[in-house]
């Protein structure tokens, strides 16, 4: 039997059917690729959202950094139009969409993988000291759908469940 999904039904029709989604099981890497984009999409969600539950805002250095500097204000102390512009527009962790497009999946028979290659992604995710002399800190901004914890968050939650019984219905439908 399968460790994926296990079924015990006395009715012969069900049987058949339900051992055939069992069957499934034994070719997960189907499942979890579907899965692994699933997870994909709640991380475009986050960014879109700012992060869900919302990320802590972004410092004062980092929006005079982000708005031009020094350049970006008037002699009188006020920020230029195109700074204001530049202002109302950020986002948090979207500086220049690098990370937010390197996230990328893999997938086996038994598990599903989300990440990022950016060597920066894991102190955005977990926060922590950085910088020179690891001066400044960078709070956590989790962007992958996964808490503290090691849970799914709960907005990644459904769409899972929906993935795994989307794929074993149609497995079912294929047989």
């Amino acid at each position: 039997m399968s460790d994926f999904v296990n079924f015990q039904i006395d009715d012969s029709a069900l049987r058949t059917r339900l051992l055939q989604l069992e069957q499934a099981g034994h070719q997960k890497a189907g499942a979890m690729r579907k899965i692994a984009q699933a997870l994909v999409l709640v991380t475009e969600d986050n960014f879109a959202a700012q992060g869900r539950p919302r990320w802590q805002a972004l410092s004062e250095a980092t929006i005079h950094m982000r708005v031009g500097g020094k350049k970006a204000y008037k002699k009188n102390g006020e920020l230029t139009a195109a700074a204001s512009r530049r202002k109302a527009g950020l986002m948090i962790l979207q500086d220049s969409g690098q990370m937010a497009a390197s996230v990328s999946t893999d997938h086996d028979d038994n598990s599903a993988v989300i990440g990022s290659n950016k060597e920066y992604a894991a102190i955005h995710q977990f926060g922590g000291q950085a910088g020179r002399g690891l001066k400044v800190t960078i709070p956590a901004r989790p962007w992958l759908p996964v808490t503290a914890d090691g849970e799914l968050q709960p907005e990644a939650v459904e769409p899972v469940l929906n993935t795994i019984l989307r794929h074993l219905m149609d497995a079912a439908n294929r047989r």
